[in-house]
């Protein structure tokens, strides 16, 4: 089994090179241990998975894979390799600026490193064949989530946003080919059941931010009237958004994939700024405002929060910024807040 951080990791390689691909989501409550290695400063998703890894919830992992998306993520792989080691360990060291004509040739580069580092850990070597079928299962995998998430989006009452997000990051930790078959029953099911109503009255909204946690905000907007239909976070949309060319040579199929994926504070594009890409996905979702989750001390949101929270204003739809962190965030304030934002936008308060 081998671990990543989420979610630039091409996770494709490592099921095709026999290994089990496991997302680490959620996190520790506990941060007191981890926050003798890393500042308080960091962001709480890092300090939270190597409080999981010092604490033992981790040790069925043989390797980890840490994508290079911010400051904290470039130091964190050589830190976890002094104080809880593992067969094996690699960065996955991404482009900033994707924009480049180089960017497509690193990125290559950088996917047949990883390979190889995978081909030597498991005394085997990948094959493009291999490496396609593990492409089309986890297509599979993105075009089943897209399918439930476009219910939810016109269904909510039949699908809660809870279940939605559930389903998602559930796929993070099971085999593939199990989830996608019983991925394939739920959407039999939504599809036999769908009811003439389609938003049911619910306030349809925009949610934004890196890593969409806690879930309990899920439940809040719930209570008030509303209903999550758009996000661009790396454990919900954008971690489904975009499948990968068969037809191509894989690693260069991947590779663009990995270009081509929606914009994040990480990886903003000069051709999709995220403050354009946030207001035309809240107007073509007919959102009814925006919530922005921000995780304390996150740098990279702390560069866009301002940009995109004017852009949304500007086009018309209400927004909010909500700190939030792992290890445990001020639930009641947070719930209170939500309230006074449905109310805002026409939700029920209570």
């Amino acid at each position: 089994m081998i671990g990543f951080l989420l979610t630039d990791v091409p996770e494709e390689l490592i099921h095709a090179a026999g290994f089990f691909p496991y997302g680490i989501i959620g996190g520790s409550r506990n941060l007191e241990e981890a926050n003798t290695h890393l500042q308080a400063w960091a962001c709480s998703y890092s300090r939270s998975a190597l409080a999981r890894a010092l604490e033992g919830e981790l040790d069925f992992l043989d390797g980890l894979i840490i994508p290079q998306t911010c400051d904290t993520m470039r130091m964190l792989l050589d830190l976890w390799e002094h104080v809880r080691p593992l067969p094996y360990m690699d960065n996955f060291r991404l482009p900033r600026q994707v924009n480049r004509p180089s960017a497509g040739r690193y990125l290559l580069g950088e996917l047949e490193r990883i390979k190889k580092g995978l081909e030597d850990f498991s005394g085997a070597a990948l094959d493009n064949e291999i490496i396609t079928e593990s492409i089309k299962l986890y297509n599979h995998n993105r075009q089943l989530l897209r399918r439930i998430d476009a219910l939810h989006a016109r269904y909510p009452n039949q699908l809660s946003s809870r279940q939605l997000y559930t389903l998602i990051n559930g796929s993070m930790i099971m085999p593939r080919n199990k989830v996608n078959r019983l991925l394939q029953a739920v959407v039999g099911e939504l599809e036999q059941n769908l009811g003439p109503q389609e938003n049911g009255g619910l306030v349809r909204l925009l949610m934004s931010g890196t890593l969409l946690e806690p879930f309990e905000v899920l439940d809040y907007i719930e209570e008030f009237g509303g209903t999550v239909v758009a996000d661009d976070f790396q454990n919900g949309y954008r971690y489904i958004e975009a499948d990968v060319d068969t037809d191509k040579e894989p690693l260069e199929a991947l590779a663009e994939r990995q270009l081509r994926r929606i914009p994040s504070a990480a990886f903003d594009l000069e051709y999709n700024p995220r403050r354009f890409f946030l207001t035309d996905l809240a107007r073509k979702k007919e959102a009814g405002g925006a919530l922005f989750l921000h995780l304390t001390f996150c740098e990279p949101e702390n560069f866009d929060c301002y940009d995109n929270l004017k852009a949304m204003q500007e086009q018309g739809f209400p927004a909010m910024r909500i700190e939030t962190q792992f290890g445990g965030a001020g639930l009641g304030q947070i719930r209170t807040r939500i309230n006074a934002f449905m109310e805002m936008v026409g939700g029920v308060s209570k």
